[in-house]
């Protein structure tokens, strides 16, 4: 093959794969600390320690993160993410003083992620638990 012919197949590539690599979920590349396979949504950060049980029934899971991020933010990148992942959306609520919970399934496991709005952002509390 021609060096021009290769130039252009290398090229070609890349224009194929620029748009994956610019998505919002490709682009993330932060995870939490505790949950190796749970990305964190760029503008938030983790809070305090993380909380890591293993039992013979499975995982217990928590950690918590904030910044300033809207709400309906947070709600949107880990609803277009998640499902990505393997994980399948369950439920959503919200209660009075407890902000909005996402529900989420994957191989066993529940995941819920409380959003709470906080001034100029959101806490976001993610909790992974055995079904």
């Amino acid at each position: 093959m021609a060096l021009m012919d290769r130039w252009r197949a290398l090229g070609f590539a890349v224009a194929c794969c620029l748009p994956l690599a610019l998505s919002p979920a490709a682009a993330q590349s932060a995870y939490l600390d505790a949950m190796e396979d749970m990305p964190l949504m760029d503008g938030l950060a983790e809070t305090g320690e993380s909380v890591v049980f293993d039992k013979p029934s499975g995982r217990i899971l928590r950690s918590t993160a904030q910044g300033d991020v809207a709400p309906e933010s947070v709600e949107a990148f880990y609803a277009e993410t998640l499902p990505q992942l393997g994980w399948t959306r369950a439920d959503e609520y919200e209660r009075e003083g407890e902000g909005r919970h996402l529900v989420f399934t994957r191989e066993g496991e529940q995941l819920d992620i409380q959003i709470l709005p906080q001034a100029g952002g959101s806490e976001v509390r993610f909790s992974i638990e055995p079904r």
